[in-house]
């Protein structure tokens, strides 16, 4: 089957690529367990939080003293407490469960008496409770001593991110003479379960589960059975927003103070039986937070804490065997496409596609449940297995060249890559072969043959490399050079011609030497010609070369095969001695018929006397 032949032959790379991609996996798994990708998960939950869009609870009411109820108090601060007094009478008379002031009492007034008496008269309704924010003072109408038995306190502190937006809340905070108090959403929350003020300190310094209400996301009736909820210091719960500004209903407090004053409200108005939080709405206030959705009102995302605690709508993030599991599954599948795309723009599709499915799955997920399936690392996991596989091709590119091109020049390969895929070039190919190598292979063993070409082959290479050639291939005793390609080279030519020459030196060197141990001489010819070939990778993805193709690389060969007609070492071709100009001695051979061509190739001898290194 096709499948199963395209397996076979690719089986070793992608298993290799898959080992990549489970490592990265692993990896970006344990970084965010660590919360070293914190502020990308950060980006990616705000971006669903965005999508989400904007949603409409009824369960909770905001009471806003906003800049026109503002302009009325003649932007004095703080607000008039009578002022407030009638807000809270109004919020009474219009049936609400449970009031909270996100306004602190830390500075006494006149009229604290006026509120003192308002709160106390809501509170003192068994139905019904009223959250201040803590501590109160000591002394006077708004003190402890007054209304501490009737009230329950809250804290309004809110940490805010490395990036100072608000994603999350302590649900409890640190209090007086090593006491907690709960935030101010938990605080409404629990009153609106039944819970005073004592009851819910003592339930949080003993850690006990809260029996909280759970009502449908859209309002309704309470859901029978609902798990309690767990809070205790040094928990955090990140903040599930109902959407932007603006998304909770909001009353003006001008028309609750003229409600409290006179006149009676409908039985059916939308603060009976439910939360209500008053707080400050103008901007000198001075109580406005970056959140997900933009800077938002201190007194909105308390409200946002306390619908998320009714509605049980948490953000319940995936563990990291969840998150494991996940990230395996799309590295499994972008292993088969950056197998068939290749590592960069196999990369580019993994990564769109894990995005372009990851988002709607997460928002779906965020949406129905309040599931956080975090979409960042299976990007993240995708790049890094596109990075480790373009690694392991530039490794497998870097040993296949290793013995061909000498360190500078294949860093510099590397560095373009692209050129590699295939262009026409005008190299000097040259092609060098032993002479009686064949003869001389019949009286010697094996290991002394292949220990004499070992020491033959590295100081051709040396010679080649020395300068700026490739070396294209071994076939038997002879070698294949290329220069000009797969770097430009300019002077390739005349590189190709000292190269020879050093080649011719190296030999004499080591068959002075070989002389003195008692072993044959050798010699050697060398054949050059330049012109226009394809270079670039040939072959398929598990088995690819970089070669040059084209009629100079027979020429190449065929003129190297005249050194044994002629009698001499190194031959040049007229082309390849127009590009190097009089710098070397040659003598004139004349046109010269080689194999496989109709038209003669004029060659000439590079005398070796007249040789010049640059």
């Amino acid at each position: 089957m096709r499948w199963l032949t395209w397996w076979r032959l690719r089986r070793g790379r992608l298993l290799k690529m898959w080992a990549v991609g489970l490592a990265a996996s692993a990896l970006v798994s344990a970084a965010s367990s660590l919360n070293y990708l914190e502020r990308w998960q950060a980006g990616a939950l705000d971006l669903l939080h965005q999508l989400q869009g904007r949603q409409r609870p009824s369960d909770v009411v905001i009471v806003a003293i906003d800049e026109a109820a503002f302009d009325g108090l003649g932007r004095r601060q703080p607000i008039a407490r009578d002022y407030l007094a009638r807000v809270v009478r109004g919020v009474a008379k219009s049936g609400a469960a449970v009031v909270g002031l996100d306004i602190t009492f830390s500075t006494a007034t006149a009229d604290d008496a006026a509120l003192a008496a308002a709160l106390r008269a809501f509170a003192e309704d068994r139905t019904r409770g009223v959250v201040l924010l803590g501590p109160l003072a000591n002394g006077g109408p708004l003190g402890d001593s007054a209304l501490g038995p009737l009230v329950t306190l809250a804290s309004p502190s809110v940490p805010s991110d490395a990036d100072d937006i608000i994603r999350r809340v302590d649900p409890v905070v640190p209090g007086p003479n090593q006491g907690v108090y709960p935030t101010l959403g938990l605080a409404v929350t629990a009153c609106f379960a039944g819970l005073d003020g004592r009851a819910l300190g003592e339930a949080l310094a003993a850690e006990r589960p809260l029996a909280l209400p759970r009502l449908h996301s859209k309002g309704g009736l309470a859901r029978a059975g609902s798990p309690p909820v767990v809070a205790r210091a040094g928990t955090e719960w990140p903040i599930n927003y109902v959407g932007p500004r603006g998304s909770f209903l909001t009353i003006s407090s001008d028309l609750m103070a003229a409600l409290g004053d006179e006149g009676e409200p409908a039985a059916d108005n939308p603060l009976r039986g439910n939360i209500v939080l008053i707080g400050g709405t103008f901007a000198d206030s001075r109580d406005f937070y970056p959140t997900p959705h933009g800077l938002m009102a201190g007194v909105e995302v308390h409200a946002n804490v306390a619908h998320m605690l009714t509605t049980r709508r948490f953000i319940q993030r995936s563990n990291w065997l969840a998150a494991f599991a996940i990230n395996a599954v799309v590295v499994l599948v972008a292993g088969v496409v950056l197998l068939t795309l290749g590592p960069v723009m196999g990369t580019l599709v993994c990564v769109l596609g894990a995005l372009a499915v990851g988002v709607p799955a997460a928002l779906l997920a965020f949406d129905r449940g309040g599931y956080w399936v975090d979409f960042v690392l299976p990007v993240l996991a995708t790049s890094l297995m596109g990075l480790g596989t373009d690694a392991l091709d530039r490794r497998r590119f870097r040993d296949s060249f290793a013995r061909y091109l000498s360190r500078d020049v294949m860093a510099r390969v590397l560095a373009d890559a692209p050129s590699l895929r295939g262009e026409y070039r005008t190299v000097s190919i040259l092609f060098s072969d032993l002479r009686g190598f064949t003869t001389l292979s019949e009286q010697m063993e094996p290991d002394r043959i292949a220990a004499h070409l070992n020491e033959y082959f590295g100081e051709m290479t040396a010679a080649i490399f020395a300068h700026r050639g490739m070396i294209n291939d071994f076939v038997g005793d002879a070698v294949m050079a290329v220069f000009g390609a797969p770097m430009d080279d300019d002077q390739h030519a005349w590189h190709a011609t000292q190269s020879a020459l050093a080649m011719d030196r190296a030999l004499e060197a080591l068959n002075r030497r070989w002389e003195a141990a008692g072993l044959p001489r050798l010699r050697m010819g060398i054949g050059i010609h330049t012109g226009s070939v394809f270079a670039g990778n040939v072959g398929g993805r598990d088995r690819m070369k970089y070669t040059v193709i084209g009629d100079p690389v027979n020429v190449a060969s065929r003129v190297e095969g005249l050194n044994k007609d002629l009698g001499t070492t190194i031959l040049v071709t007229e082309e390849t001695l127009a590009a190097v100009g009089d710098r070397v001695r040659v003598r004139d051979c004349g046109p010269q018929a080689v194999k496989g061509r109709v038209e003669k190739v004029r060659v000439f001898e590079v005398l070796v006397d007249g040789r010049s290194d640059s």
